[in-house]
C-alpha cells in the first residue's frame, strides 16, 4: 500500500506539472501575440481591470484546455512516471520479489481511470458553461468571429439569419428570418427586426425566436399573408410590435455550427440529435461525434495499457528507444482514429463503425502487447 501511494502522488504530481507548464506556455504565447487586443477590450478601465479580464480569460481557457488537451497528459504522466522509476532502479527490487508489473504499475491505471473520470464531469458540466462565454467576451469588439451563420429548419423550412449573436444571452441582432411560400405564406416574406431572442419550450409553449420591435414588413401584412399552418408558426403578438416565430433551431447552431456542437453536454447532444430541424448530414455528424464521445474515455484508458508494455518491455535496448516506439506507437493509433473519424463524417462507413473501429484495433493490439512486458 504505501508503494501504491507513493505511484499515486507520482502520478499526480506529474500530471499537475503537466497541465501547468503546458497551459502556461500557451497563455503566455496568446497574452503575447494579443496584448493589443486585450487593451482594446479593456478600454480605459486602468490597470486592474486589465488584469481581471486576462484572469477571467484564462480561467475560462484553462477548461477548454483540460478537455481538449487532458487525454494527450495523461499518456505523457504515465511516460515520465515509468522513465524516472526505471532510471532510480525501483522496478527491480520489485520484480526480484515475484510481483507482477501489472500489480506494481496498477496505481497508475487506477490514476487514469480516475483522472478521466474528471475529465467527463468537466466535459459534461463545465465546458457546456464557459465555452461560448469565453467566445463572446474575447470577441465581443470583432463582429465577424460572432456573425450569423445562416441555417435553415428542415422541419418548417425557414431561413434564420442575422448580422450577429450573443450566444450567452441567446439573442440575434438584426435577424432576418425568411418565410418561404405557398406553405407558411402567400408569398415569400423577409421578416426583419431589432433583434429576435430564443426562448425555451415552457409547458404548452414550444420553443422559438421572439422577434422584437419588427421593422419590415408590418405586422399587418404578417397576419394577411399567413397561411392556416403558417399561423401555427408564426405567432403575431398583441403589443404591436413582436413576432414569436416557432423552430427548435438554437442559438448556439447559428455560431461556428460545424465545431460548436463539440462545446455541448451529451444530453444537449441527443436532443439535438432528435430535432427535426436538422437534416440527414448534420445527423450523421452529430451521432459520430456523440460515439466518439462515448469511447474517448476507453481510448484514454487504452492508451496509458499501450504505454506501459512498451516502456517496461523485456527486450528494452534503452530509454530513448522505448520511449520513441511509444510514442510512434500512439501517433499511429492516434492516425488510425483521425482516418475512422474522417471516413465516417463523409459517410464511406456507419458513424457507429468509425467511433468504434479505432477502439476494436487499439485494444487489441494492447491485449498482443501484454505478452512483452517485463517480468
Amino acid at each position: 500500500m504505501t508503494y501504491d501511494r507513493y505511484l499515486l502522488r507520482s502520478f499526480f504530481h506529474t500530471f499537475t506539472v503537466c497541465v501547468v507548464s503546458t497551459f502556461g506556455l500557451v497563455a503566455v504565447i496568446d497574452l503575447f501575440e494579443n496584448l493589443d487586443e486585450m487593451f482594446e477590450l479593456n478600454g480605459n478601465k486602468g490597470l486592474l481591470s486589465l488584469f481581471s479580464l486576462i484572469a477571467t480569460l484564462n480561467g475560462y481557457r484553462s477548461i477548454l484546455f483540460l478537455d481538449r488537451a487532458g487525454p494527450a497528459l495523461i499518456a505523457i504522466s504515465v511516460m515520465t512516471v515509468l522513465i524516472l522509476l526505471q532510471r532510480s532502479g525501483e522496478l527491480h527490487p520489485l520484480l526480484a520479489a515475484g510481483i507482477p508489473m501489472y500489480r506494481i504499475l496498477r496505481p497508475l491505471i487506477l490514476a487514469s481511470i480516475a483522472v478521466n473520470g474528471i475529465l467527463m464531469l468537466n466535459q459534461e458540466f463545465l465546458v457546456p458553461r464557459v465555452a461560448f462565454l469565453e467566445h463572446e467576451l474575447r470577441h465581443r469588439n470583432n463582429p465577424a468571429q460572432t456573425s450569423v451563420e445562416s441555417l435553415t429548419d428542415h422541419s418548417t423550412r425557414i431561413s434564420i439569419d442575422g448580422d450577429r449573436v450573443n450566444v450567452p444571452e441567446r439573442i440575434i441582432e438584426k435577424p432576418i428570418f425568411v418565410l418561404p411560400a405557398p406553405s407558411l405564406v402567400q408569398d415569400i416574406t423577409i421578416l426583419e427586426a431589432e433583434s429576435a431572442q430564443f426562448l425555451s419550450a415552457k409547458h404548452d409553449q414550444p420553443s422559438g425566436w421572439m422577434l422584437r420591435n419588427l421593422t419590415t414588413p408590418s405586422l399587418a401584412d404578417v397576419s394577411h399573408s399567413l397561411t392556416e399552418k403558417g399561423r401555427e408558426l408564426i405567432k403575431v403578438q398583441k403589443n404591436g410590435h413582436d413576432v414569436f416565430v416557432i423552430s427548435a433551431i438554437t442559438c448556439d447552431q447559428l455560431l461556428k455550427r460545424s465545431s460548436s456542437f463539440t462545446s455541448l453536454s451529451t444530453w444537449e447532444l441527443l436532443a439535438r440529435i432528435r430535432c427535426p430541424a436538422f437534416g440527414p448530414v448534420s445527423k450523421n455528424r452529430l451521432v459520430l461525434y456523440l460515439h466518439s464521445r462515448f469511447i474517448q474515455p476507453l481510448m484514454n484508458v487504452i492508451a496509458v495499457l499501450l504505454t506501459i508494455p512498451l516502456m517496461v518491455r523485456r527486450e528494452s535496448t534503452g530509454l530513448v528507444t522505448d520511449s520513441s516506439l511509444c510514442c510512434f506507437v500512439l501517433a499511429v493509433m492516434f492516425g488510425i482514429t483521425q482516418g475512422f473519424q474522417s471516413l465516417g463524417a463523409i459517410e464511406m462507413v456507419p458513424p457507429e463503425f468509425a467511433a468504434w473501429g479505432p477502439v476494436v484495433i487499439s485494444g487489441s493490439l494492447s491485449a498482443w502487447l501484454s505478452g512483452i512486458i517485463r517480468t
